[in-house]
């Protein structure tokens, strides 16, 4: 006659706890690394909008800092929510000529819908730092405030 082996039920336990924390492991390492959508992004970039003026066009995430440097967003608004945008921040100015735009984003990043020409022969260019130079957000918009680029670098 066969005898079973009485099982420790400590190793049991163990092993499952080990497939508990492989899952719970997993779901964090997705929810990491899930891409965020566009409205996400600009929710976590400015807030809530209070118009519902805003439509996402495009948008690049900033999934891994040092490697993806910055949140690249394309967007169409409203002048009273670009201006709440520009609010959040002490933001420096300027109108800047397109004429000479070589079509490339800066530090040459390869983003094949990034193109401030496509805003104008004159565009508005807003740029801020935080004192120590970690978060820099830069915003190009047509004159009439209604078509945005915007990147924005966290590190």
């Amino acid at each position: 006659m066969l005898k079973m082996k009485k099982r420790n039920p400590l190793k049991l336990i163990a092993i499952l706890l080990l497939f508990v924390f492989i899952a719970l492991f997993d779901i964090k390492v997705r929810e990491t690394f899930r891409s965020r959508t566009g409205e996400e992004i600009y929710e976590a970039l400015f807030g809530k909008q209070k118009t519902n003026c805003v439509s996402i066009l495009n948008y690049q995430d900033q999934i891994i800092p040092k490697i993806d440097y910055a949140i690249w967003l394309q967007f169409e608004t409203c002048p009273e929510e670009l201006k709440r945008i520009l609010s959040k921040h002490e933001f420096s100015g300027s109108k800047v000529s397109t004429d000479k735009w070589n079509g490339k984003a800066p530090y040459g990043e390869t983003i094949k819908w990034f193109n401030p020409k496509t805003l104008g022969d004159s565009i508005m260019v807003y740029e801020y730092s935080s004192d120590d130079r970690r978060n820099i957000q830069t915003i190009w918009a047509n004159l009439d405030s209604t078509k945005v680029f915007v990147r924005d670098i966290f590190d």
